[in-house]
């Protein structure tokens, strides 16, 4: 018998089926003035306990914690990702 020899698959086609990356948003905190891209998971969590606790209004994004004054003040900055990105670095 002969053994088929295998093949490595290109990076593509093993990212394929997971999707695209997730997205990140752009966030500041108005007390620290601490700026960060926050990855969509965070904020699924934040839109969860939110609903959980009947606070939260469709449409609106969730603050989440800040590391700087760990507090819950980091709120959504609306920009396009790449002045956010730009303003980061």
């Amino acid at each position: 018998m002969s053994r088929q020899e295998e093949v490595p698959q290109a990076r593509a086609d093993l990212d394929e089926p997971f999707g695209p990356p997730p997205s990140a948003y752009p966030y500041r905190c108005p007390v620290c003035g601490t700026a960060l891209l926050v990855n969509e998971a965070i904020i699924d969590v934040g839109i969860g306990m939110a609903t959980f606790q009947n606070e939260y209004y469709p449409g609106c994004m969730p603050k989440v914690g800040c590391p700087g004054c760990h507090g819950d003040t980091m709120e959504y900055v609306e920009q396009d990702e790449e002045s956010a990105r730009r303003a980061l670095i």
